[in-house]
């Protein structure tokens, strides 16, 4: 283990320690989340610290001037660029216990009507401006509104902060454990309210994920595969139910408003709504890809194409049902993108990676490494360091002056 890496925990605990204030304790078998201020975190620093080691972490003090701040129901009702017939996934009721509602109410479901109506949980597409009705009248019953691509379909949202998609949730929901769509890394930042989180450090994942099917890539269980369940990161038997969790590196935290959550690439996470203004939390989130994770999101895409899209390309031309053309069409419309381009990016796949393209890369990263390698050299000598980082002792001396007569 590396000095550097060394340093670097250590700052990340002193982070932690001076900056998380106080809080409820938490329960064995957990680390806290790492909590470092967005004022003083440099880029060179998140990346070594945090976005390379997939390392989760709280961000402090990020977005206080946003207009996203304001955001809650009525705003975005009375916003003009909200197009409140645009579909979203809204679900009633704590994210587990949903699932087990759902089960009691498929076996029987009128004894529970007629004993417990509150019981019933309701998972469904609706429109943005049903949904956003539903949080408003929610009276404290858990709503969760999620999936609006406002990139697409609302951009006018986007004159009120700098990252993109949203999420507007009460008190008593959130999401259940999971790993983030293709492997990407995410941010999400609380314009209202607060959340409480359980975050893997991203090298556990195979540990979590094993046995869990397409789960282990940000699948959800509407595409069940047989898989077994992720663990429940909430449970209070977690470790019990879960025992392989015990040795996961395990964080939990709360995260408030202006606050950014950062979850690598890998990072099994869950969270929770603790609620903020009229019981509403309001958070938004980027999903993207970087230098960081590229590796991570190439090899689920490698994944996806061999246990995905070939087997179905291969059914599809052995039966006849449907010409590549339609398939590419269908395809191209639940993407949301034009059929040409689709077939352009399709044609140009097997080169995304190709060493011609990262020679490119190298090759500008070459032209400037001679140029950058004698400035840090000259900028170094300047200020007497050696390669230790240690300065050279340097004695004054005094010329005896001689005496005046």
């Amino acid at each position: 283990m590396s000095a550097t890496f060394l340093a670097a925990a250590s700052r990340r605990q002193q982070d932690a320690a001076s900056q998380a204030g106080p809080g409820p304790s938490l329960p064995a078998g957990f680390l806290p989340l790492p909590v470092v201020d967005g004022a003083t975190l440099t880029y060179e620093r998140f990346l070594r610290e945090y976005a390379l080691p997939r390392q989760p972490c709280l961000i402090t003090n990020l977005g206080p001037s946003w207009r996203a701040r304001e955001w809650n129901a009525e705003y975005l009702l009375a916003h003009e660029g909200v197009d409140q017939t645009h579909r979203v996934h809204m679900a009633d009721g704590p994210p587990q216990e949903a699932k087990e509602r759902q089960r009691c109410i498929r076996a029987t479901a009128s004894r529970l009507l007629a004993a417990e109506p509150s019981l019933l949980c309701v998972s469904r597409r609706t429109t943005v401006g049903k949904a956003l009705e539903a949080v408003r009248r929610a009276g404290g019953r858990p709503v969760y509104l999620s999936a609006w691509d406002y990139v697409r379909e609302n951009s006018a949202l986007q004159a009120d902060f700098d990252v993109p998609r949203y999420f507007e949730r009460t008190a008593g929901s959130g999401s259940e454990t999971h790993v983030d769509t293709n492997l990407t890394s995410a941010w999400l930042w609380v314009a209202a309210g607060e959340k409480e989180w359980v975050c893997a450090h991203g090298g556990d994942h195979e540990l979590l994920t094993s046995g869990s099917g397409s789960r282990a890539f940000g699948y959800k269980d509407d595409d069940d595969d047989g898989g077994a369940p992720l663990p429940d990161l909430f449970a209070r038997d977690l470790f019990e139910a879960w025992p392989h969790a015990r040795s996961a590196r395990l964080y939990r935290g709360v995260q408030r408003a202006g606050d950014v959550c950062y979850n690598p690439s890998r990072c099994v996470h869950a969270v929770r709504n603790l609620g903020g203004p009229a019981g509403v939390v309001t958070s938004l989130t980027h999903n993207f890809v970087d230098a960081s994770n590229l590796a991570d999101v190439a090899a689920d895409a490698t994944r996806s194409i061999n246990e995905e899209l070939l087997p179905m390309a291969r059914r599809l031309r052995r039966a006849r049902s449907l010409k590549p053309r339609s398939f590419l069409k269908s395809l191209a419309k639940s993407l949301r993108i034009e059929r040409e381009a689709l077939v352009a990016a399709l044609v140009e796949l097997p080169q995304l990676l190709s060493d011609e393209r990262l020679e490119e890369l190298h090759g500008r990263m070459a032209a400037v490494r001679p140029a950058f390698e004698r400035a840090a050299r000259g900028l170094r000598e300047a200020l007497q360091l050696d390669a230790d980082g240690d300065t050279p002792t340097v004695h004054a001396s005094s010329t005896e002056q001689p005496a005046c007569t």
